[in-house]
């Protein structure tokens, strides 16, 4: 379980997960140093929506980059950053990490967000997919995904991402780790769902003409729904289970006449 070292797989990983991903530069060789046993990810906010990639390579007139290791921009696209350790946890603590050492053993995430603006659908579910398949490379569950806020909070009074239920936010990526998001249609623009989900709707509304004709070859002229015919035929498996129940125990009261009458026969 685990991983010692660089997670060198990490745009393997994410392509893997269907996310459309963009290998920066120089990403193999951007790193303060050498992670050491990987324990999970920290998530973060950047504060701006549009803070581009090049920042978190780069870094800031304050901070060296690389501050993280993949940025994660608003229509969800991943551009792995850095290979080696980057400055994005700073102080703080969380149960399993050492105090103040989160950046040797965790991946940083920047999705670019200033934290108040809530999170698109695009943005959310490729934030779940990148947590969810490093989280399965490491062999990990979702509950190695903590947010900054959770292990800088207190000590450096970091409170990104913002507007990120993490237990929720946990619970999808567990989902998504055991495949169970969304299936095909999470690939499918937000358009092309709305499209397929009038199409469906459109469907099960149309009241289809029955194919049922009688001995004389006429044709019913009864019409419903999918779902009509689905509930028309539940309806009547049950009044037939309820006939079939209630001709057995006709069946048996009149087996036991016949053996009262049988058994007087031979006395």
């Amino acid at each position: 379980m685990g991983w010692n070292g660089d997670p060198v797989w990490l745009a393997d990983v994410l392509r893997a997960e269907g996310l459309n991903v963009v290998e920066a530069p120089g990403w193999r060789d951007r790193g303060h140093g050498d992670f050491r046993e990987i324990w999970g990810i920290v998530c973060h906010h950047t504060g701006g929506s549009r803070t581009p990639a090049s920042e978190i390579m780069y870094g800031t007139a304050a901070l060296e980059g690389p501050l993280s290791q993949v940025h994660l921009s608003q229509n969800g696209t991943a551009t792995v950053c850095a290979v080696g350790v980057a400055w994005h946890a700073g102080y703080g603590s969380y149960p399993g990490l050492p105090e103040d050492g989160a950046n040797q053993h965790t991946i940083g995430i920047e999705a670019a967000n200033n934290g108040e603006e809530g999170w698109s659908d695009a943005q959310y579910w490729a934030y779940v997919k990148v947590c969810a398949a490093i989280c399965r490379k490491l062999g990990y569950g979702a509950d190695r995904v903590i947010a900054h806020k959770e292990w800088a909070g207190r000590k450096q009074g970091k409170w990104d991402p913002g507007l990120l239920d993490m237990n929720r936010f946990r619970a999808d990526v567990q989902a998504q780790i055991e495949n169970r998001n969304g299936g095909f249609l999470m690939a499918l623009s937000e358009e092309k769902q709305n499209e397929l989900y009038n199409l469906v709707t459109k469907e099960l509304g149309y009241r289809f003409q029955s194919r049922y004709k009688d001995e004389l070859g006429r044709q019913s002229d009864y019409r419903d729904s999918l779902v009509g015919y689905v509930l028309e035929t539940d309806r009547k498996v049950e009044s037939f289970d309820r006939w079939r129940r209630a001709k057995d125990e006709r069946d048996k009261a009149l087996d036991a006449k016949l053996d009262a009458i049988l058994a007087k026969l031979d006395a």
